[in-house]
């Protein structure tokens, strides 16, 4: 655990910006699918 301590930060900080990425990418894509459904509207 404490030999392979660096690698699991960079695997912790890799994870959290995909979850950031993921989270970031699903409200623009519901942002945009309500601004189209406004228009068609």
């Amino acid at each position: 655990m404490m030999g392979g301590y660096g690698f699991g930060m960079m695997g912790m900080g890799l994870l959290v910006w995909l979850i950031n990425l993921f989270a970031i990418g699903a409200v623009v894509y519901l942002a945009v699918k309500l601004a189209l459904r406004k228009n068609k509207s």
